[in-house]
């Protein structure tokens, strides 16, 4: 299950934590000399089409403007630049991407990754305003009667932003809102013959995704977030589908445990990185405020299988690269306290920074994007450091 061509060695540097600090703030200092209030960034030759100029927060300018605010925020860097003046025009480029890029009928939904919903929330951290406040708040509303689809494009987004919004509001409009959405997303739970799982309505296919960007990690995400917010009886709901679900699509094998990018098929699943595989699985469900002998050691038996497989040739990102592979054994260091994970953890980003290195050298510049590029990176290698695992946008806003 392990695909040879898709994984790499690890390199042979040692951890040297002066060494990671330099290179997270050498990644901060290109991506400010690299922007430009009016292109904002120059897209990247990798041939996932990132285009000159995306506003989004997934792959473009909002993603990277709030990670150099988080980096310098949390004294990960030096090098700090006032944005707030292109927030104006960034949040009128993500509509207008929004409206030209995707069905028409996505643009009803608020989308926490790459609609306007995602843009106001970083407003909000760089200069909060009670206009920017009652839009977040609206576009998460109209998420109540359309399809839940998933973290990016739908509801649990909506719910994950409404938490974002009360820690950085304080209002209690925003667990009423969560609590309305939870009820809904814990509803349309089905049961099937691989466990409890939602059908996703995705880019014009309805199929049973598993991974924490599109599929049922995604949709458990919020709701682990915002524990303290279910009830008691949703509580319990949570603690029994969830490892229900995840043993019954388990692949298991010599090496460890993974999963497919749906729900269990004949063939083997091909891919082990965050968005679809063992690693993005584990990093989602680490965090359970619940526990079992049997579901930890299903948890620990995938990040076996993470390590099995090795760093990603893709680069060195958080959705489909090493750093986001490594964000599962730094989560499983908190889960069980065992150092092998932290070691592991940085014997990933060494190696992710060669992967860096290489990249930059190649194209002559960094890759300007917070779920696939350098900044993604960089907030990973800070995790490294402190052993305080902390995934962009999901953890930490």
């Amino acid at each position: 299950m392990i695909v040879l061509g898709r994984h790499r060695a690890l390199a042979q540097d040692a951890w040297d934590e002066l060494a990671v600090r330099a290179v997270i703030e050498e990644i901060a200092t290109d991506a400010i000399t690299h922007f430009d209030p009016d292109r904002l960034w120059p897209g990247h030759p990798s041939g996932e089409r990132e285009e000159d100029g995306d506003p989004s927060f997934y792959k473009g300018a909002a993603g990277v403007i709030w990670a150099l605010d988080y980096l310098h925020r949390v004294g990960a860097t030096r090098v700090a630049e006032d944005f707030r003046p292109a927030m104006p025009k960034l949040m009128e480029r993500t509509i207008a991407d929004f409206e030209i890029s995707f069905p028409t009928d996505y643009e009803k939904h608020g989308s926490l990754l790459r609609g306007d919903m995602g843009a106001a929330l970083l407003a909000m951290r760089l200069e909060p305003t009670s206009s920017l406040a009652d839009l977040v708040h609206g576009r998460a509303e109209a998420n109540n009667d359309l399809p839940i689809r998933e973290l990016m494009w739908g509801m649990p987004g909506s719910m994950l932003a409404a938490i974002h919004m009360a820690e950085m509001t304080q209002e209690t409009r925003w667990r009423i809102l969560f609590e309305m959405q939870a009820a809904r997303l814990l509803a349309e739970l089905e049961d099937t013959p691989q466990g409890p799982l939602w059908t996703q309505d995705l880019y014009g296919e309805r199929d049973r995704w598993l991974g924490p960007v599109h599929g049922f990690a995604g949709n458990v995400i919020p709701l682990l977030r915002g524990w303290d917010w279910l009830t008691p009886t949703q509580q319990a709901q949570v603690a029994e589908f969830v490892p229900k679900t995840l043993a019954a699509n388990a692949w298991r094998s010599e090496v460890g445990t993974t999963w497919g990018a749906r729900s269990k098929r004949e063939t083997p699943p091909k891919m082990c990185q965050h968005c679809h595989g063992a690693p993005g699985m584990v990093t989602t469900f680490a965090d359970a405020p619940f526990a079992t002998p049997e579901f930890d050691a299903l948890l620990v038996d995938a990040g076996r299988f993470s390590w099995a497989a090795g760093p990603l040739t893709k680069g060195s990102n958080l959705c489909h690269g090493t750093g986001g592979n490594g964000y599962a054994f730094l989560k499983l260091y908190r889960r069980t306290n065992d150092p092998v994970w932290l070691d592991r953890a940085r014997q990933f980003a060494m190696t992710a920074i060669v992967q860096y290195r290489g990249s930059q050298i190649a194209v002559g510049r960094g890759r300007y994007s917070l779920w696939t590029g350098d900044v993604g990176l960089a907030i990973y290698l800070w995790d490294c450091i402190t052993g305080e695992p902390r995934f962009p946008t999901i953890d930490v806003f």
